[in-house]
């Protein structure tokens, strides 16, 4: 008997973050078989299912976890939507992917992960940074025996005017649920837990702020978060995004999904010793980047579900990741209201 090449997958969800960002890549990912897209609206689900291939249309997600046979299903929209939707797929003890993050909430995020497991199942979350190119290159380095164990991990990221989005009570809270997540889960990416957090606070209008952060890992480690929407001008357009990861005599420190640099511990040259050390760099062309799903991540996201479906793959950020990220943004805003230092417990 043949091993099974492909996942049977279906997407609920066709609204344009979907659209845009998850449904190209299916095409690029040889192991999705896309059966089944359900929406609310006929239009958008046959306008998806016409664009990116699905055998068959739903508005009724109950129909198509009843009539489908599926080894997966992305849920991707609002984090309140999936939070209502995703535990029907998880029921059926089928896996989900959901965006980040999981829920608003760390609670819910926590019940989300719970009921996969009582159904004897799994959910990954959208946590795409991970299957950016230069945080695999970053990844594979401080992995190597050489470089040692991690200090220090700091990271930085602004953009514009934050929005007031899913029902949560300020923009200053839904940046640290909706954005931020991402960062959260990069430096426990690099760093490992969070142990930790010490925020300060700063607001030049509702939408536009920013926080200061210390951190202290499990590991024993340290590290720093810049965080704001005030240096740049127009929100999830113009965006920074640094992260610097410490051990000693050595570091690497990736900008804008797109740059590498990682000083290594040893001198380039015996020639003139005080010429100083090495500088790896991975400074890509724009034909580099030029396929940026593929660059940022997106595609070895959706490629990694698949895979993960088969069992051919483990791992993976998970909804316990989800979980995690959204304990550190609530530490934050808790540490930022009281002043005092925050710890991260389970």
């Amino acid at each position: 008997m043949s091993e099974k090449t492909q996942a049977k997958l279906a997407f609920i969800g066709c609204g344009g973050f979907a659209t845009s960002s998850i449904y190209p890549n299916i095409h690029l990912v040889p192991e999705i078989d896309l059966v089944a897209v359900c929406d609310m609206d006929e239009a958008k689900a046959n306008r998806n299912a016409r664009n990116f291939g699905a055998r068959r249309v739903y508005t009724d997600l109950h129909k198509m976890l009843d009539t489908e046979e599926l080894d997966g299903v992305f849920v991707i929209g609002p984090a309140p939507m999936q939070v209502e939707l995703a535990p029907h797929v998880l029921k059926h003890g089928i896996p989900v992917y959901v965006e980040k993050p999981s829920a608003n909430t760390s609670a819910q995020a926590k019940e989300l992960a719970e009921l996969a497991e009582a159904n004897h199942t799994w959910g990954q979350v959208g946590f795409m940074k991970r299957f950016a190119h230069v945080y695999l290159m970053a990844k594979e380095i401080i992995g190597r025996p050489e470089f040692g164990p991690v200090h220090m991990v700091k990271a930085r990221f602004a953009q514009g005017p934050y929005p007031q989005i899913w029902g949560i009570d300020s923009a200053r809270r839904a940046m640290l649920i909706g954005q931020l997540c991402h960062i959260f889960d990069l430096i426990r990416f690099f760093g490992g837990e969070v142990k930790l957090v010490q925020a300060m606070y700063h607001e030049a209008t509702p939408t536009q702020f920013a926080y200061a952060v210390n951190l202290e890992f499990a590991s024993g480690a340290i590290g720093q978060l810049d965080v704001n929407g005030l240096e740049c001008k127009q929100a999830f357009r113009d965006i920074k995004e640094a992260l610097h990861v410490v051990g000693l005599e050595t570091n690497v420190l990736c900008e804008d999904m797109m740059k590498l640099k990682w000083q290594d511990r040893e001198d380039f040259t015996d020639a003139v010793p005080r010429a100083g050390r090495y500088l790896h760099a991975f400074d890509p062309t724009w034909t580099g980047i030029a396929k940026t799903n593929i660059t940022f991540g997106y595609q070895g996201e959706v490629e990694h579900f698949a895979k993960r479906c088969l069992g051919r793959v483990e791992g993976g950020p998970d909804l316990w990741d989800s979980y995690k990220s959204l304990q550190i943004g609530e530490a934050i805003y808790k540490s930022a209201e009281t002043g005092k230092t925050v710890p991260i417990t389970e």
